[in-house]
């Protein structure tokens, strides 16, 4: 046997390297098929398939506080009763994150600004994660009196310690009343929650944990199943759990629950189906390419009908060609699984670099022995795919035909399994252009959205105050932004200045009940809730925020009274339907040390993008920033030049107030309007560069088919002539079989892609999935691509010369 497969092999190598122009078309239609689809698969496999770096992590799940406006965070007090009554999880940890400044420690540091978690001291030992060296916190870190201690991410060990052994038991001034003495590294990769590079204990002070701080929701919850309990039983347990706290506390919790999800699907959940729908779509492009395989195979076989009947017929059996021609294809398989590893590899480079940061662990995307297992089975199901029709087609040769194709005459089998292979490839190409399409023109319709704020021209610098130095509500924040800011209006090139607590399509910002005094929420309808916004004079118009009714914050809201408030146009549609806004009084609840947030309305400004472009508006309430005095604000810069020039001089301004400060992120506002388009911009690359493909191979698989049929058909088309047909007959004819095969196919695509446009609902926006004018260009294209494909050979067709006709073959 092993004899026979090697002479097999031989047989098949001689055979491709006596046919260089088949073998090099074959391998690169399967290279390129392969390659794409390793390379998505990569991705899926780090994104989706990989365990994350925490032991057994199928059991850890996700603990919300689930209310009217959706899932969110948990306050201290619920935290601490679900962990006392709840028994479902054998664990039940607490984080939050803060940015905090690294001091410079020596005259060869700077100051940096990191992400640190405050977690509770079961934490690391509910996750599971690795430490590289050093240890975890445990629970004896947040004991009262418990020494200052932190653990560091391995990036961030390598980056500011130089990997040094000796950073364990070094303090880190990080801003707090006390440095912290770091006790471990964590294993690369851990960087939860995203982006964490410093943990240290999370302690309760006593406000926190007063009567009143039940209602502050600022806790992210993460628990671990117990062995042999259920999602669904967790879920149970912890709702009955939350509405038992509703109960009791009604001014806080009523109406609020509770919410329990994989930890997993919290990471990955948003990305999970569009990474799905690509690996699909590339899917797609491998049936058709091995469809087009197909094509030349069925035409190879055809020619060699002839030699294949003169061996039968000298005793070679049926199963014998059968093998011969599936281990060819097993050949091709190999040499274009080999080269698609190739394209793969700069198709991950190239995934890697251009890929959205919000897909997580993107970073980790590598052809491991995962992936290379993957290439070999899709190498093997690839095999199948494009050589099991042609091998059965060679086993079952009608002998007395193939035996007449060697003396001459006889017309070329396969003529349905090429018509279906051409309706298939229609179909599939059409699928993927109509959701490249719709992908398209939602990304051209959120380009094109009024995102209520001009993003042109706008430098925006992240200050973060050590609260140590600048206490949180107190006067010294306000005295440090308004030097700065004086500071900054003073450099040339700048037209304006201001600061807010948070950017627009950013995620920052606080949302929050509000009410007006005079006049209430009816009962039983759901309370008015709004995003509040700290904000200086000057950071509205930097923005360029059309005040719609009234007049914007000024510097005599900055005073002892300023108790004005700005609302947009949204939240006065909801709030005071139909009435005049002005002069209103709205109360946000929050107090930082100046009083409770709020006051009198004194103008409506334009609504501004919170949740993406193109999402629908949200209330939101501007408030003076002496009514907040935040520590953490972003300073805009509206300028006449390129943003990007007043970066240093803007660096140096602020070293110049406060040397022990860490600069923030600086970036341009019209990055981080970049920054929410990424994620569709990168699947519409894809999903575009797959159609295109599919188009392609489906434009070259039609005319290969045509031109072979016309190849076949020479000597009958030549009859036709001498009996007096017209060459627009012979073409019409021609263009006519194969253009209804092809509309055939555009049929079953269209239908095929207005089921499949439902699973594209996540990613459109402005566009519905059965866009007519989408699947009207489509038709189009696709109809204009197969007229071109069809035209060339069947204009030969139609120019055949009778004389040369009748004599071939």
């Amino acid at each position: 046997m092993t004899m026979t497969l090697g002479q097999d092999l031989r047989f098949a190598l001689r055979r491709l390297r006596g046919s260089p122009t088949f073998t090099l078309v074959a391998v690169a239609t399967l290279a390129l098929g392969i390659g794409a689809n390793i390379a998505i698969f990569s991705v899926v496999h780090a994104v989706l398939l990989r365990p994350l770096p925490m032991h057994d992590d199928a059991r850890l799940v996700r603990v919300y506080s689930q209310r009217q406006q959706g899932p969110g965070a948990t306050s201290v007090l619920d935290f601490m009763d679900l962990r006392e009554q709840g028994r479902a999880l054998e664990g039940l940890s607490a984080v939050t994150s803060v940015a905090v400044t690294l001091a410079a420690d020596s005259a060869d540091t700077s100051p940096e600004k990191v992400q640190a978690a405050l977690v509770t001291g079961d934490f690391f030992p509910m996750l599971g994660a690795r430490v590289q060296m050093g240890r975890a916190l445990h629970p004896d870190d947040v004991r009262p009196g418990a020494p200052k201690v932190a653990v560091i991410s391995h990036g961030l060990w390598q980056r500011r310690f130089g990997g040094s052994a000796e950073v364990l038991g070094r303090s880190v001034d990080v801003g707090a009343p006390e440095p912290l003495t770091v006790v471990g590294v964590m294993a690369p990769g851990f960087d939860f929650p995203s982006g964490s590079e410093l943990w240290n204990p999370l302690l309760w002070d006593e406000g926190m944990t007063k009567p009143e701080g039940r209602g502050a929701h600022w806790l992210e919850v993460y628990g671990r199943l117990r062995p042999g309990v259920s999602l669904a039983s967790a879920r149970t347990e912890l709702s009955t759990i939350a509405g038992r706290l509703a109960e009791q506390h009604p001014q806080t919790n009523e109406g609020k629950g509770a919410r329990v999800e994989p930890l997993r699907d919290v990471l990955v959940g948003e990305v999970r189906p569009s990474l799905l729908m690509m690996l699909g779509a590339v899917g797609l492009v491998l049936l058709i390419a091995c469809a087009n395989l197909t094509h030349l195979l069925l035409a190879r076989a055809a020619s060699r009908e002839g030699e294949v009947s003169v061996r039968i017929a000298l005793g070679a059996s049926r199963g014998r060609i059968a093998r011969e021609l599936l281990v060819e294809c097993g050949v091709l398989a190999g040499l274009g699984a080999a080269v698609g590893l190739l394209v793969a590899m700069w198709a991950v480079d190239a995934l890697v670099a251009w890929g959205p940061r919000d897909i997580p662990r993107i970073e980790e995307v590598s052809l491991d022995g995962s992936v290379l297992a993957f290439t070999a089975g899709l190498a093997g199901l690839t095999m199948l795919l494009f050589g099991l029709v042609p091998a059965l087609q060679a086993g079952r040769l009608d002998l007395v035909r193939g035996l007449r194709r060697v003396v001459g005459g006889g017309g070329a089998p396969g003529h349905r399994t090429r018509s279906a292979l051409i309706v298939a490839e229609t179909a599939l190409a059409v699928l993927l252009l109509v959701c490249a399409g719709l992908l398209l023109r939602s990304f051209v319709h959120l380009q094109r959205a009024e995102p209520g704020f001009d993003p042109e021209g706008v430098l925006t610098v992240k200050v973060e105050l050590p609260p140590r130095h600048y206490g949180f509500g107190t006067a010294a924040p306000a005295a440090f932004y308004d030097a700065l800011l004086e500071r900054l209006r003073a450099l040339p090139g700048v037209v304006q200045v201001g600061a807010v607590t948070g950017l627009p399509l950013d995620g920052a910002r606080w949302t929050v009940p509000v009410k007006d005094p005079v006049r209430p929420v009816p009962e039983g309808t759901e309370p008015w809730r709004a995003s509040v916004r700290i904000v200086t004079p000057g950071a509205l118009e930097a923005l360029r925020v059309k005040v719609l009714q009234g007049r914007g914050i000024t510097a005599s809201d900055q005073g002892a009274g300023g108790r004005a408030v700005l609302v947009n146009a949204e939240a006065a549609r909801r709030f005071w339907p139909g009435e005049d806004p002005l002069g209103r009084t709205l109360d946000t609840g929050m107090d930082w040390g100046s009083g409770a947030m709020g006051g009198r309305v004194v103008g409506v400004v334009e609504d501004m993008a919170l949740e993406g472009l193109g999402a629908p508006a949200l209330p939101e309430v501007y408030v003076p920033y002496a009514q907040g005095r935040s520590t953490s604000m972003v300073v805009l810069l509206r300028t006449t030049g390129a943003p990007l020039d007043l970066a240093p001089a803007a660096r140096a301004e602020l070293r110049a107030l406060d040397a022990s400060l860490a600069l923030g992120s600086v970036r341009t506002l019209g990055s981080v309007v970049e920054r929410t388009m990424a994620p569709l911009r990168f699947y519409v690359l894809l999903a575009g560069t797959f159609a295109a493909v599919a188009v392609v191979l489906a434009a070259v698989g039609l005319y290969g088919v045509v031109a072979y049929a016309v190849l076949q058909r020479t000597r009958e088309l030549g009859i036709r002539r001498a009996l007096g047909a017209r060459e627009e007959q012979v073409l019409g004819m021609v263009l006519g079989r194969y253009l209804g095969l092809t509309a055939c196919g555009l049929v079953i695509g269209l239908g095929l892609a207005v089921a499949a446009s439902r699973g594209l609902m996540h990613l459109l926006s402005g566009v519905r999935p059965t866009d007519p004018v989408t699947y009207g260009l489509v038709a189009a294209v696709l109809g204009a691509v197969a007229f071109l494909a069809v035209l060339l050979p069947a204009r030969r067709a139609a120019r055949v010369s009778p004389a040369v006709a009748l004599r071939a073959d």
